[in-house]
């Protein structure tokens, strides 16, 4: 929670009189972000308003009542969009093309366009300090460019910011806390059946060198990354 506040204040990506949606997919990192916004707007200090959204693709395998029992766990009701996105995705697959892209920017632009629709000014989501590395490295090595996930950007065609609270927490602690709970998370049954992808090979690099190393390297990572908040000031280049 001190790394949530912190990016939360330091990047400024909650004001008073926001109503912020929280984007819920079931896995570990949408569950924290939840328990975290909901405490977060519970504090008469913080003054915005939070809702649990969670956009039903339609995806075969899905585990609804996994999903339903975080959320009774958490106490937490949840507003379910319905678009059947993965019949979309399917039919616009190249052979052995993945579809985790595809999904990404259609699933986007729904959760973008509902957030303005119902009067959301931001939208949260649950990408952590591990997702940045990744991010990082991936535009390093096959973008060829220096640049971070960013803590708040702006959507292109809607009033609406997607924000990251959780920019400053390891993966790792994201999963000591699901387990501390007794939380199940529920996966994604499309993406995990796609093992080869350029950001896990990444995450598979990064892991491993973490737990080889010395030192905690997320903490250096961390204050290298997001050390200085007046590196992101107005930063709204990046289209979500």
């Amino acid at each position: 929670m001190k790394l949530v506040e912190r990016a939360v204040r330091d990047f400024s990506l909650v004001e008073a009189g926001d109503h912020v949606a929280v984007g819920i997919s079931g896995g570990k990192d949408s569950l924290l972000l939840a328990a975290a916004m909901l405490e977060l707007a519970a504090r008469e200090d913080m003054g915005f308003e939070v809702t649990l959204i969670h956009l039903d693709q339609n995806q075969p395998g899905f585990d609804r009542e996994g999903l339903n029992a975080a959320m009774a766990r958490l106490g937490a009701s949840l507003e379910v969009i319905d678009r059947d996105t993965h019949s979309v995705v399917q039919k616009m697959l190249k052979p052995g093309q993945i579809p985790c892209a595809i999904c990404g920017r259609m699933r986007r632009g729904i959760l973008n366009a509902y957030c303005a629709e119902r009067g959301f000014t931001k939208l949260a989501m649950g990408h952590h300090l591990d997702d940045a590395v990744e991010t990082y490295f991936l535009n390093l090595l096959f973008g060829s460019r220096l640049d971070p996930l960013k803590p708040a950007t702006p959507a292109s065609t809607h009033p609406v910011t997607t924000i990251r609270p959780l920019i400053l927490v390891e993966e790792r602690k994201i999963e000591a806390w699901v387990d501390e709970v007794g939380l199940q998370p529920v996966a994604c049954p499309v993406c995990d059946s796609f093992p080869q992808s350029s950001r896990r090979d990444v995450k598979t690099f990064w892991q491993g060198f973490s737990e080889l190393a010395h030192r905690d390297v997320y903490a250096s990572v961390r204050e290298a990354l997001y050390g200085d908040p007046t590196t992101f000031a107005g930063a709204g280049v990046e289209k979500s």
